[in-house]
């Protein structure tokens, strides 16, 4: 079963229904060697139950940032490859072409790990999509090769790692797809097949998804598949914010430690075209520019887009936030922690976007090489503290 993973208390499964008072009880032969197998399984079921419920309250002790906290240790190792994330179950390979190979280079240590599997995703089972949110979760983007899905299965897959997330029509612009709401297009051409121009783009800057949405639904997985790519370019590039807390200087830190970043919908490029009803259903969110990671509690920066205000400095300016939030993305977007993605057909990437940011690189596009990927993205459960988990 794909366990949905809470920050805050483990809470047991609901207990079966009781049977009902006139039902007499089926006496079998082997009563004493089932009952013993039953013992067996809910021993195992306990240990299970457990062994979550400590997890989550591991999570739940570090529901935010703690300067005092961090400068006393408590966060335990920061150090390569995983800086402050709990290691994957599974050791995984690391998705490399080789510096000779690439017009991109990064040299992130942890993102891109290579997820195997000889399934179609939209069949995979419920333990195997486990394993794979937690490869995101300790490796921030996965690569699954080899894949050909069509949008509805796409969609489905998405389903199986958490809420699927479809936002208002107005938000795709022109370029809907047809009959599926929960894919966007990321694509030169229109879905009639026309060209859209030299000038089509989509998220040609370093940032986050959904730091749009408030607390904690934020916390949203992206999924991107590849149809067509361009001969060369079109890379996506993704930088690694648990490393770029893991390195910050104590002075950073203890400036950082003051502030937060307010987003509002209506500061989304790529939302210009959103109606104003659509718009107005989003309310302004804010986060802490050093937060800790949902699943496990590890701390890591939280800077949205170069677009953010940022708020709760001592000398409250928008020049002081401004060159605040420029120090954090040129350090979290420098060479050591970045990787670039170079697309083939029928690659599948998933990536958690509270712990990266990433970018749309360009390419050659004149018409007649076209760049063809399919995003979708679910929303992981988690709980901020109050007791329950996001029912949205």
């Amino acid at each position: 079963f794909l366990l949905h993973t809470t920050h805050g208390r483990g809470r047991p499964p609901a207990r079966p229904a009781k049977s009902r008072r006139n039902e007499k009880p089926v006496v079998h032969k082997q009563t004493t060697m089932k009952s013993t197998r039953t013992a067996r399984l809910l021993s195992l079921l306990a240990t299970i139950v457990a062994f979550h419920c400590l997890a989550a309250d591991d999570a739940a002790a570090a529901e935010t940032f703690d300067i005092v906290s961090f400068l006393d240790g408590a966060y335990g190792n920061l150090t390569a490859p995983y800086f402050g994330a709990r290691p994957p179950r599974n050791e995984l390979k690391l998705h490399r072409r080789g510096w000779s190979a690439c017009s991109r280079c990064g040299g992130a240590e942890r993102l891109g790990a290579i997820f195997p599997t000889s399934t179609k995703l939209s069949q995979i089972a419920d333990d195997e999509a486990a394993d794979l949110v937690d490869a995101v979760r300790a490796h921030g983007i996965v690569v699954i090769p080899g894949q050909n899905l069509t949008r509805a299965e796409q969609v489905e897959f998405t389903s199986r790692l958490g809420e699927g997330i479809v936002l208002p029509s107005s938000f795709e612009g022109k370029d809907p797809e047809p009959f599926h709401p929960a894919i966007q297009r990321i694509t030169n051409f229109w879905a009639n097949g026309t060209w859209k121009g030299p000038d089509a783009k989509l998220g040609a800057y370093w940032h986050q998804d959904g730091q749009f949405w408030v607390r904690p639904r934020h916390n949203v997985l992206s999924v991107l598949h590849a149809q067509k790519t361009p001969p060369t370019g079109g890379e996506t590039g993704f930088a690694d914010l648990r490393a770029a807390f893991a390195t910050l200087s104590r002075p950073l830190v203890e400036r950082a430690s003051r502030a937060s970043i307010e987003c509002s919908v209506r500061d989304i490029a790529d939302f210009a075209r959103g109606t104003e009803d659509d718009l107005a259903s989003f309310p302004d969110a804010r986060h802490p520019v050093l937060d800790v990671h949902s699943m496990d509690g590890g701390p890591m920066l939280y800077v949205g887009s170069p677009h953010m205000k940022v708020v709760g400095l001592e000398d409250e300016s928008p020049e002081a936030g401004r060159g605040l939030l420029e120090m954090l993305l040129a350090h979290a977007t420098g060479p050591s922690f970045t990787y670039f993605h170079a697309w083939s057909v029928g690659d599948v990437i998933v990536w958690d976007n509270t712990q990266t940011l990433h970018h749309a690189m360009p390419y050659r596009n004149d018409g007649r090489a076209e760049r063809e990927l399919y995003r979708t993205q679910a929303r992981v459960t988690v709980d901020e503290g109050g007791g329950r988990g996001d029912e949205l």
